[in-house]
């Protein structure tokens, strides 16, 4: 299973250009796609609905769009009707194989009076398989203006990951036979078999944060002097560094917009949970890609649920 996420900076490139066409192209052919930073009606961007448009040239994927940024631009007509217009941002999943539900939740956002802070997000999906059983996939999109944010969108991300499973799925139990039993109608009988919440998960997208940072202690555990990383089963698996690479390695965002420049950063990220730390075959940063300022990260699971 290939799966990728990509920061696409709603498709403005390294060359200025906006073009969705390429952000696209570059990330065809995963099973499993995570885009942050799409938009619908922003001025910048041409007023279009990118999820749509992204859907149309990705034609062969099921697709979902979770906005956590939503305010109106909408504007009265001479006749007085409203033409209602929702201007929004936020991550998009998309699947070779059905998106079964989805839940969208907006992280802890701190109102800073010196600097931009905006709402951001994680975007739950639980994708079916293509053998059997189901995954749940976490997009998610860490504030870049504070630490003390970012800590506390990493517990609240955790606390989400962590309840999802006693939850359970969008709804539970048999909603058809209880509402029959009790109110003598069938309205809901198309809700019958709820959909699953796995325990497995992967959880990846753009943290704004490198593994030099304190926040990183938060997602995969401490380090303990020559022992390295005292990690739980409550902790994240990182899984460039499962794959082989030291931690501090890699580029997925350079503000000059070099890949192989030094001052870059690894700031996207895929964790897994611990049952799956051995399912990693591979990882990688496409560093051709010049469809956004953040290059696609790309991992390859041995992902079987029936084992």
């Amino acid at each position: 299973m290939k799966i990728v996420t990509y920061n696409i900076q709603f498709g403005l490139g390294k060359d200025d250009r906006f073009d969705l066409e390429r952000v696209a192209g570059e990330v065809d052919g995963a099973d499993i796609i995570a885009l942050q930073e799409v938009e619908r009606n922003w001025n910048r961007s041409g007023h279009v609905d990118q999820p749509v448009l992204l859907g149309r040239m990705l034609n062969k994927y099921y697709w979902a769009y979770g906005p956590y940024f939503d305010v109106d631009a909408s504007a009265p007509q001479a006749d007085g009707k409203i033409n209602n217009v929702r201007r929004q941002f936020g991550n998009m999943i998309l699947s070779k194989t059905p998106i079964l539900s989805t839940r969208l939740f907006p992280l802890p956002k701190s109102a800073l009076r010196e600097r931009h802070n905006m709402v951001v997000g994680v975007f739950e999906g639980v994708v079916k398989l293509q053998s059997d059983g189901a995954l749940r996939i976490y997009n998610a999109h860490l504030g870049a203006r504070s630490q003390y944010d970012r800590v506390a969108q990493i517990n609240s991300i955790r606390d989400t990951i962590r309840q999802a499973p006693a939850e359970g799925g969008a709804w539970t139990g048999n909603l058809a036979h209880s509402l029959w039993e009790h109110h003598g109608h069938t309205l809901w009988e198309e809700d019958a078999s709820p959909p699953p919440m796995p325990e497995s998960f992967v959880l990846l997208g753009d943290f704004n944060l490198e593994a030099k940072d304190p926040e990183y202690d938060h997602l995969v555990g401490p380090k303990d002097g020559d022992l390295g990383r005292v990690s739980s089963h409550e902790e994240f698996i990182d899984t460039w560094v499962a794959a082989g690479h030291d931690e501090n390695e890699g580029v997925t965002f350079s503000a000059n917009h070099s890949p192989g420049d030094e001052a870059g950063m690894r700031i996207d990220f895929a964790f897994v949970d611990q049952t799956m730390e051995k399912r990693v075959l591979g990882a990688r940063m496409d560093e051709a890609a010049q469809g956004s300022d953040h290059q696609p990260y790309w991992i390859e699971l041995d992902y079987a649920p029936h084992d």
